[in-house]
C-alpha cells in the first residue's frame, strides 16, 4: 500500500511540473523567430486563399457548363418535337 502512494506522488508532481517546465522553456521567443513565424502563417494563408479561389472558380465553372448541357437537350428535344 506505501508504494503505491509514493508512486502517486511521484506522478501527480510529474503532472505539475510538465507544464511549468513547458512554458520555463518556451517562455522567450526573440524577435527573428517571431518574424519568421509570420511569414510562415502569412504564407500559409495566402496558399489556402489561392488553392480555395481557383477551386472555387472551377466549380462555378463546372455547374456552368452543366446548365449550359441541359439548356441544350432541352432545345434538342423541343426541335424534334416540333418536326
Amino acid at each position: 500500500m506505501k508504494e503505491k502512494e509514493k508512486n502517486h506522488g511521484v506522478v501527480c508532481f510529474s503532472f505539475a511540473a510538465t507544464p511549468f517546465l513547458l512554458f520555463y522553456t518556451l517562455a522567450y521567443i526573440d524577435p527573428t523567430t517571431t518574424a519568421m513565424l509570420t511569414q510562415i502563417i502569412a504564407g500559409i494563408f495566402i496558399s489556402l486563399g489561392l488553392a480555395l479561389g481557383i477551386f472555387r472558380q472551377k466549380v462555378i465553372m463546372f455547374f456552368r457548363n452543366l446548365k449550359v448541357m441541359v439548356i441544350r437537350k432541352k432545345i434538342e428535344k423541343e426541335s424534334k418535337k416540333q418536326e
